[in-house]
């Protein structure tokens, strides 16, 4: 009783069960006593105090109580065992001689001592060994061992008490007159208290059978508790598994269906329950599943072979569903279950194919792809980066894609492009090569990150393609859409396409390309807005004094509604450049034109090269413009 509710997950009910399983082993200690006591045949009359033989009881069940409470633990240990043992020896011999001691009699008593302490240790001995014995068949299992080893632990608690009990009967000496031991070991007879011994064995068999049923109810509730908790846990882990779980029986009727199912199929649970799982295939599976099915039923050792199957089901709107199924089987008294376990795997079909496409247009795309890792390795390129870059798998993976750039006739600034990747998440511009048969040939490198779900970059997509025979603008688009219409001078997207051109050529020449912009500011009325006819005349009165200062008058655009742009490539060294700049803005300032008329205020002028500052065409655009200063106003002609 003790083993057995040790393991509820009630605490009450542990403690119950506790105060039971010390009853009894108490009472039967105290009803052998009696008992035995009954079965004697002693040399003069005995009686009994009623209430010392009651308290008597005491002892046993408190000893009891002690020596079980101390083997609460699932592995009592060697200590534990053998305090058990002593708590339960000393309750049976405090059990003993306080009934004796309730016993009435005519004559003096008095106990032989060995055979007293001997009483007292064999008591002590079979009590220990009765739990040690227990604690054994326990750790090996009642289900390895034959069942004649269940007797032991039991058979060495009797021991114990009659070993204990006996002994001490033996050791019981009375002193009695000579003449009256003699009447009375003549006239006393073996004859015993049989209705009195009767009445304790059923007083006995009553209380013990009233405890069995106590524990046994105890036992029931545990189990009923234990099984509505493994029912819940298993009712929540069906409602909230993101798979569809369907429970069939033998005729393939729906026993159960979950939430997910539920989502999966579009039916409710109370429109699939009762009905054939059929229902939920399309044809021809539907009309194939009652024969697969007749094949496991009385065969419950026969394994399902689809386990892990694609299959396809059907929607309640009649679409097909594409599903990974995993069957399973558990025979009950109503017959044989089976379970399956059903995943969508429409997204996953769809993941598959868009790889698939990607990998196709990774191996097929004419532009040079690169994958590279956090560590900017490169993982993987496809042919076309093989092809452009004119080298082998072998020379790419593996390696840092700063090597591959190495052998550029200007390197990109590798610690600018991470840096611009990591703040911009993305990166590009132009470099050259010179191939091995001495072509040059420009490539435009893009770099992007991968990022995970942390928006921290995993990996990083470089892709390159050849620009070199690229067609310019002036190739594609009319001389109407790169001109101005009101001053005849090239746009802002013909410069900027020249500039681009320029920076490429001087990087192919060792050369370096220059800017200059010229601003005007008006008086801001209505009539002199940028833009506006008279602010349009005064920048196409200043064009015609730089283009008389030009080689080539191509060279000068028209950068907005208030601004000039020059392009001026062949710059040789820094004191060339700002001598330029200075006998163009000497153009302006130097002319007889009065700009009163177009009421301009100032004239700014801004201007940067590449022996100043590397960078893309709009980066140096970029620095000309934030660079501008004052060159005339109409009450200084000439600003020094």
């Amino acid at each position: 009783m003790a083993h057995t509710n040790r393991r509820s997950a009630v605490p009450s009910h542990r403690r119950v069960s506790l105060w039971c399983s010390s009853m009894v082993l108490g009472l039967g200690i105290w009803a052998m006593h009696f008992i035995g006591m009954q079965a004697m045949s002693l040399p003069v009359a005995v009686s009994y105090d009623v209430l010392g033989t009651l308290l008597s009881i005491l002892p046993g069940m408190i000893a009891a109580w002690l020596a079980l409470w101390s083997l609460q633990t699932t592995h009592p240990s060697n200590l534990q065992v053998a305090s058990s043992g002593v708590w339960v020896g000393l309750g049976i011999a405090a059990m003993h001689y306080s009934g004796i001691a309730a016993m009435q009699l005519e004559a003096p008593l008095y106990f032989h001592i060995p055979q007293f302490l001997l009483s007292l240790f064999l008591g002590l001995l079979f009590a220990i060994a009765a739990f040690a014995a227990h604690r054994w068949i326990y750790q090996h299992g009642l289900e390895n061992l034959h069942w004649s080893w269940r007797l032991l632990p039991p058979s060495l608690m009797t021991v114990a008490m009659a070993s204990m009990h006996y002994v001490s009967m033996h050791a019981m000496r009375f002193v009695l007159p000579t003449d009256q031991a003699h009447n009375m070991l003549h006239t006393a007879g073996l004859a015993s208290n049989q209705t009195l011994s009767l009445a304790i064995a059923a007083m006995t068999g009553v209380v013990f059978l009233i405890l069995g049923l106590a524990n046994a109810l105890l036992r029931y509730r545990d189990l009923w508790q234990a099984l509505a908790a493994r029912d819940a846990r298993l009712n929540a882990m069906v409602d909230t598994s993101a798979n569809g779980v369907i429970t069939i029986n033998e005729q393939g009727l729906v026993q159960d269906f979950n939430p997910a199912a539920e989502r999966m199929f579009g039916y409710t649970k109370h429109e699939v329950i009762g009905r054939n799982i059929s229902m939920l295939m399309p044809s021809p599976l539907a009309e194939q599943h009652d024969a697969h099915l007749l094949k496991h039923l009385g065969k419950p050792d026969k394994a399902i072979t689809v386990n892990g199957r694609e299959v396809l089901g059907k929607h309640k709107d009649g679409r097909h569903i594409p599903l990974q199924l995993a069957i399973g089987k558990a025979s009950t008294p109503s017959g044989t279950l089976f379970v399956g376990y059903l995943q969508d795997i429409s997204e996953r079909k769809r993941t598959d194919a868009q790889l698939r496409i990607a990998a196709s247009v990774f191996q097929h795309v004419r532009e040079g792809v690169a994958i590279v890792d956090a560590h900017h390795n490169i993982s993987d390129v496809n042919p076309a980066f093989l092809r452009l870059m004119e080298k082998s798998r072998e020379d790419c993976i593996g390696k840092a894609l700063e090597a591959l750039y190495e052998e550029a006739d200007i390197p990109p600034d590798m610690s600018k492009l991470w840096q611009t990747v990591a703040t911009q998440q993305y990166w590009q511009n132009e470099i050259m090569f010179t191939r091995s048969n001495g072509t040059v040939w420009i490539q435009r490198l893009s770099i992007s990150p991968v990022l995970n779900e942390l928006k921290r970059p995993h990996h990083f997509i470089a892709v390159i393609s050849d620009v070199s025979e690229r067609p310019g603008l002036e190739a594609m688009l009319s001389h109407a859409d790169l001109h101005d219409s009101a001053t005849g001078l090239p746009s802002q997207k013909l410069f900027m396409d020249r500039l681009s051109n320029g920076l490429l050529t001087a990087k192919r020449k060792s050369s370096h390309v220059g800017v200059m912009v010229v601003k005007t500011i008006a008086h801001q009325t209505p009539s002199m807005q940028p833009g506006s006819p008279d602010h349009t005349g005064a920048l196409r009165l200043i064009a015609q004094l730089l283009q008389q200062q030009l080689r080539s008058t191509d060279t000068l655009a028209r950068f907005g509604d208030d601004q000039l742009a020059l392009l001026l490539p062949g710059i040789k060294d820094p004191a060339s450049f700002r001598a330029l700049v200075q006998r163009l803005g000497q153009s302006i300032n130097t002319s007889h034109v009065s700009y009163s008329k177009f009421a301009i205020d100032e004239i700014r002028l801004g201007y940067t090269c590449t022996l100043q500052s590397k960078g893309s065409a709009s980066e140096l655009m970029a620095l000309a413009l934030d660079d501008l200063v004052p060159l005339r106003t109409p009450s200084k002609p000439l600003m020094q």
